[in-house]
């Protein structure tokens, strides 16, 4: 039988650990930021629940994470590494924690970015093989205080996703002038072909899905803080009875997070 790590002091440590390992990294940067024509970058934070494309990644608890990027050779190029804490998620197999590894290009026309990639999920210490591959595009365009994305995300057929997964979203940001505030909105939409049921229910438990995002942060210097309401279109009675459904957290949410950049 499995042991969850679900003890208040156990989570504390993971926590602290996670967070003593990236501070480290920080210390380590700008050094490397220097030799570099882009600049190299760190990020913390801590939030209420991890949420992706609606439903949460951390059991519906606090998680941390952190995100560290390096630019290679100043072409557009680079690649991030992130890690976080989920708490032992039903939906990736009682992992602990989850890491995200990624190479990507950049392209810059005027006001205009294109961008895309190649993501590995990874969850070490799940029951069973549960890391998959993503690739992913987008387009950003950015005026005065408003930037606007838009993007989509495939993980093609693969078992640890019980077949494949297609994500399309848009997401815009308003900052307000003469104020440290910036008003975020987003909208997705999660759909795919599936080949085992359970497994599929790990990215959408309820079948094709909807789910859109309206929050608010607050930036000082380094300093993020920022309220998320999140939610989705999932229907209770649609969602698969599997092990990976975690269904009791793909309901509305109101997250809130505090992070810094390096």
């Amino acid at each position: 039988m499995r042991t969850r790590c679900s003890a208040p002091g156990a989570k504390s440590r993971l926590l602290l650990l996670v967070g003593s390992a990236l501070l480290s990294v920080a210390a380590a940067l700008p050094a490397r930021a220097q030799s570099e024509t882009e600049r190299s970058t760190l990020s913390v934070e801590l939030t209420t629940d991890d949420r992706e494309r609606g439903i949460s990644w951390s059991d519906g608890d606090v998680s941390l994470r952190g995100t560290a990027t390096i630019p290679l050779g100043g072409q557009g190029f680079s690649v991030t590494g992130s890690v976080a804490t989920l708490n032992d998620s039903p939906r990736h197999g009682g992992a602990a924690v989850g890491i995200d590894l990624a190479a990507s290009y950049a392209q810059y026309l005027g006001p205009v970015r294109l961008d895309g990639g190649v993501t590995g999920h990874f969850f070490p210490g799940s029951d069973r093989a549960l890391s998959y591959l993503e690739l992913g595009g987008g387009a950003g365009f950015a005026l005065g205080p408003v930037q606007l994305d838009g993007f989509a995300r495939y993980a093609p057929k693969q078992s640890a996703i019980g077949g494949d997964n297609f994500y399309i979203g848009a997401e815009g940001r308003m900052g307000i002038p003469v104020t440290p505030f910036t008003l975020i909105a987003g909208i997705g939409r999660s759909s795919g072909n599936v080949d085992n049921t359970l497994r599929a229910a790990r990215l959408r438990p309820g079948g094709n899905y909807m789910d859109w995002r309206l929050g608010v942060e607050h930036v000082t210097g380094p300093l993020v803080i920022g309220i998320d309401y999140v939610d989705t279109d999932i229907s209770d009675r649609a969602i698969v009875d599997s092990p990976y459904a975690d269904g009791r957290n793909a309901d509305s949410r109101l997250l809130a997070r505090v992070g810094l950049n390096f």
